[in-house]
């Protein structure tokens, strides 16, 4: 048995939309901020994040739950299975795989039957090689094993090898890093501002002060969010242009493009920071 999220067409459309917005959208705003001609106004700058970031992901997150399931894969064929679905697909009538051209909102594929009709559900998985490599040998679906070579799910199970990102690895990137450059800035304006370190605390009170420090933090954490979006886009394009133009490197690009990413963002949060000083 092999978790699987099963999806319809018009489900599948509505996940990839939201999914491909909620990650287009940060690239774009690092675009906006950099040629904007007025200051950033931090409540309308969160607006934009919760609205064509965080919500869209969210709505593609509660579909891919709301269509988990199982693929169960033996001699006699497969089956798919979620709530209010069970379909069986006997061996012999599975004529071909069809691996999804783009992975959105993640690889997948679809199986077509000897009378040539594409089944109206398919299979997403955050590695599907183990369900492919299932039919190919357990259920004798030759053509399971020809797409295991198909570049999106290459792709995916080079993806799948560099390891997933927990809740906590993101906390840690994001929030908690953030804190130094925030503690900077924030320190920085209120010199700037009010005199000393906490100019704001005696001039305005705890509330005021707290307040202005916790905007500082979220901007940055988002900031942060930003500037990891800017490599994470020519990442995944590499690793995914290497799935088709070099397969057996694309385990090798996967983990270079993912240390890339960790050295230019690290390295490049504290690089702005100096530099904005410098400037």
């Amino acid at each position: 048995m092999q978790p699987v999220h099963v999806y319809s067409r018009p489900w599948r459309l509505v996940a990839a939309s939201l999914f491909a917005l909620s990650r287009a959208n940060l690239p774009a705003m690092v675009f906006a901020i950099v040629f904007s001609q007025v200051p950033i106004n931090p409540p309308a700058f969160y607006r934009t994040v919760v609205v064509f970031s965080l919500l869209p992901a969210l709505g593609a997150s509660t579909i891919a739950r709301a269509l988990r399931g199982v693929l169960t894969v033996d001699a006699r064929g497969a089956r798919l299975a979620r709530a209010g679905l069970e379909l069986d697909v006997p061996a012999s009538a599975i004529a071909a795989v069809r691996p999804w051209r783009v992975p959105l909102p993640g690889p997948g594929f679809a199986l077509v039957t000897t009378s040539d009709r594409r089944l109206p559900y398919a299979v997403q998985a955050r590695d599907p090689v183990p369900a492919l490599v299932a039919l190919a040998d357990v259920g004798g679906v030759e053509a399971a094993r020809t797409a295991l070579g198909h570049p999106t799910i290459v792709y995916a199970g080079a993806k799948a090898a560099a390891g997933a990102w927990r809740w906590r690895d993101l906390a840690l990137k994001f929030p908690v890093f953030a804190l130094a450059p925030a503690a900077v800035l924030f320190r920085v304006h209120q010199h700037i501002a009010y005199g000393g370190t906490f100019g704001e605390y005696y001039l305005l009170g705890l509330s005021a002060f707290l307040q202005t420090a916790a905007i500082y933090w979220v901007t940055t954490t988002i900031y942060c969010v930003l500037w990891a979006s800017v490599w994470r886009g020519p990442a995944e394009g590499a690793s995914l242009l290497a799935a088709y133009v070099a397969p057996s490197h694309a385990a090798r690009v996967r983990r270079a493009a993912e240390i890339a990413c960790r050295v230019l963002y690290y390295a490049g949060v504290p690089a702005l920071v100096a530099l904005r000083f410098a400037s």
